[in-house]
C-alpha cells in the first residue's frame, strides 16, 4: 500500500520539529512534506534566544505547559549530552531571575533556590528572586540541523504561500497546521494576537550567566541578558497587539538603558544585530485534531499546533510529540485518500 501523505505547513521551530517527529514515529507509513513561505534564517523562531523558560503563556493551561515544557527540557538536555550538542549549540546555562514574586514553571530546572543575601545585590533595585540552571539552544543552528535531518529522512520541501488549507487538502491525507501567527488570516482565528519582541544580539564573551528581570505586573518592563553559543541576546519588549516589525528607536533606548542598568558591563559590548519578531499568542495554545469538510465536500483531517506565545522553543518538542500522537490517531481512524 502506498504511504499516506502528510503536509506540515510552517517551517519555524514548531513546524520543523513536528515534521521530524512525525517521520520518526511513522516513517514506514507516511511521506511528509513541509510547505512554507519562510525558512531559516527568516522565520520568527530564528530571532529567539533559545532559552528554556515558559513565557507569555496562560497559567490556566499549566498542566499542558508543564507536560510539553518538561518533555522539551529533557530533549534539549539529551541533545546537550549527545554528539550533536556543539552542532546545535545546546548548553546548560545558570543565572538569576529577579522578581518580587515567585517565578513560575521552573520546577524542571536544576538547583532552583532563592537568592542569598549577597546575591540580592547583583540587581541594582530588586532584592528578591531565584537562581537556577536551565537549558538553551542556538536556534539559528538548530533549525538548519532539523531541516537537514528532515530531508535526509526523505522529507519534501515546498516554498509557497498558503492563503487557505483548502489549497492543500486535495493532495494530502492529513494537514498539520504550524503557521503560528499566520493562522490569524488563514483560519480567521482572532483569538491570536501578536506580541511584538525587539532584541539586540551583542558580542560580550565575558558574560557567562543569564540575567532576567521580571515584572509580573508589566511584561513590557522585563529585561533579559541571555548568553548563547555565538552571541548574547539582550531584550526586550512584549507589546500585545503591536504588528510593527520595524526596529523602534524608543524601544531600542528603553531596552539598552534598562539592561545596562541591570548589567553595566554591557555598555562595552559590540552590537551585532537588532531584530523584531511577532510572537503568536493565544488564550490557549492550540494542539488539537479537527475533522472538517471543505467547500467541495471533501473531509479533511487537520492537526493544529500553534499559538505558543513566547514559548515556542520551550514547548516545541513536547508539542511535536503531542501533534504526532494526534496524527497517529487520525490515521488509525482512517482518512480519505488524497486525490493525487
Amino acid at each position: 500500500m502506498a504511504p499516506l501523505k502528510i503536509c506540515v505547513i510552517g517551517a519555524g521551530v514548531i513546524g520543523l520539529s513536528t515534521a521530524v517527529c512525525i517521520q520518526q514515529e511513522l516513517s514506514t507509513h507516511v511521506t511528509v512534506t513541509i510547505v512554507a513561505d519562510k525558512f531559516s534564517p527568516n522565520t520568527t523562531s530564528d530571532g529567539s534566544g533559545g532559552f528554556w523558560g515558559p513565557h507569555l503563556v496562560n497559567p490556566e493551561q499549566a498542566g499542558d505547559i508543564n507536560k510539553w515544557g518538561n518533555l522539551t527540557f529533557d530533549y534539549i538536555f539529551d541533545l546537550f549530552r549527545s554528539e550533536h550538542g556543539g552542532e546545535v549549540g545546546a548548553q546548560l546555562i545558570s543565572g538569576y531571575c529577579f522578581s518580587e514574586s515567585a517565578v513560575l514553571f521552573v520546577d524542571k530546572c536544576f538547583g532552583v533556590r532563592n537568592l542569598t543575601k549577597e546575591e540580592t545585590f547583583i540587581h541594582p533595585e530588586i532584592r528578591n528572586g531565584q537562581t537556577l540552571t536551565t537549558v538553551m539552544i542556538d536556534v539559528k543552528a538548530y533549525l538548519p540541523w532539523l531541516m537537514k535531518k528532515f530531508q535526509a529522512n526523505g522529507g519534501i520541501v515546498q516554498k509557497r504561500h498558503i492563503s487557505s488549507l483548502d489549497e492543500l487538502s486535495p493532495y494530502y491525507d492529513v494537514l498539520v497546521n504550524c503557521t503560528g501567527l499566520g493562522s490569524y488570516q488563514m483560519l480567521g482565528d482572532h483569538d491570536l494576537r501578536p506580541v511584538r519582541g525587539q532584541v539586540f544580539r551583542v558580542h560580550a564573551p565575558w558574560i557567562k550567566h543569564f540575567y532576567v528581570d521580571i515584572d509580573p505586573t508589566d511584561p513590557d518592563n522585563e529585561y533579559y541578558v541571555l548568553p548563547g553559543a555565538r552571541d548574547v541576546v539582550v531584550g526586550g519588549t512584549s507589546q500585545v497587539g503591536n504588528w510593527n516589525t520595524q526596529v523602534n528607536i524608543s524601544d531600542r533606548d528603553h531596552i539598552w538603558n534598562g539592561c545596562c542598568k541591570l548589567l553595566p558591563s554591557l555598555k562595552n559590548a559590540k552590537i551585532l544585530d537588532e531584530w523584531v519578531g511577532l510572537r503568536p499568542q493565544r488564550t490557549r495554545i492550540r494542539v488539537e485534531l479537527e475533522n472538517k469538510q471543505t467547500n467541495t465536500g471533501k473531509r479533511v483531517i487537520i492537526v493544529h499546533n500553534y499559538g505558543h506565545g513566547g514559548s515556542g522553543v520551550t514547548l516545541h518538542w513536547g508539542c511535536a510529540l503531542e501533534a504526532t500522537k494526534l496524527v497517529t490517531h487520525a490515521l488509525k481512524m482512517g482518512v480519505p485518500k488524497s486525490s493525487l
